[in-house]
């Protein structure tokens, strides 16, 4: 048992088995029990997993509980920033902004840490606030189409109209763009694997093609969590769709 095994448990949605997995890795190292597969596991990598579990769960508490404690152990920008979507959910936009400033402090140049930033300040009622982040976002990723369309919404609120027009129709270029470049992709990647199949049925040593095909043409996704992130939201249920897509990646490593 080791992290990719909860990871993957966590990605099939079977949050139960990952919680399970977790306490049994974290028993043991309760328990002081020394194994090879505890050298190459981090405590807090798996408090960090089972309370995003738990938070699936719908145990918050729990969760609440295993974050900060995973906290404890070592800091980490992601635990802080799920520990702020905890406390966003559950309507505590206080304790939500804390851990999304202190997410952006060890993140400074993160721009998805100030569009997380911004959608809360604005849920908050603090619009000039999240304005700014949102235009700090572009700044620093100026290929975002999330904030891009998000600073939209909140300048067309203030009546900006022309302003936020210019920004929706960005949103639109860069999410047509992403969404040409992510078909090129999946056709390339198809035609990889056609080939790396036809390869299989002529070359008896096709194995050792397929390992190095997969990891040198199939492992080119988004690997941060930030760069998952590309979907337009303009709600509360749709900014968790839009965390999940970003968690779905991060929950590959």
């Amino acid at each position: 048992m080791n992290i990719q095994t909860i990871n993957i448990a966590i990605q099939d949605g079977n949050f139960e088995k990952a919680v399970q997995m977790c306490t049994e890795i974290l028993n043991k190292f309760s328990q002081k029990i020394n194994t090879e597969e505890l050298k190459s596991i981090s405590e807090a990598e798996v408090l960090f997993r089972r309370g995003y579990a738990y938070f699936k769960l719908q145990e918050f508490q729990k969760s609440l509980n295993d974050y900060n404690l995973s906290i404890q152990k070592a800091e980490n920008p992601n635990v802080y920033s799920e520990r702020g979507v905890l406390y966003f959910t559950v309507g505590k936009l206080s304790e939500a902004l804390v851990n999304m400033n202190i997410a952006l402090d060890l993140e400074p140049n993160n721009s998805y840490r100030y569009s997380s930033r911004a959608y809360i300040r604005a849920a908050a009622g603090m619009i000039v606030l999240a304005m700014q982040d949102y235009r700090k976002a572009v700044e620093l990723d100026p290929q975002d189409a999330v904030a891009h369309n998000n600073l939209g919404l909140l300048e067309e609120k203030v009546g900006y109209q022309l302003k936020a027009d210019k920004r929706f129709e960005k949103a639109d270029k860069l999410r047509k763009e992403q969404e040409k470049e992510s078909q090129m992709l999946t056709q390339k990647e198809n035609t990889e694997i056609s080939q790396i199949e036809e390869n299989q049925l002529k070359n008896d040593n096709s194995n050792i093609v397929l390992n190095q095909d997969s990891t040198n043409e199939l492992g080119q996704k988004p690997k941060t969590y930030q760069d998952a992130l590309k979907h337009i939201f303009s709600s509360k249920e749709a900014f968790t769709n839009a965390l999940k897509k970003a968690r779905e990646v991060y929950f590959k490593k």
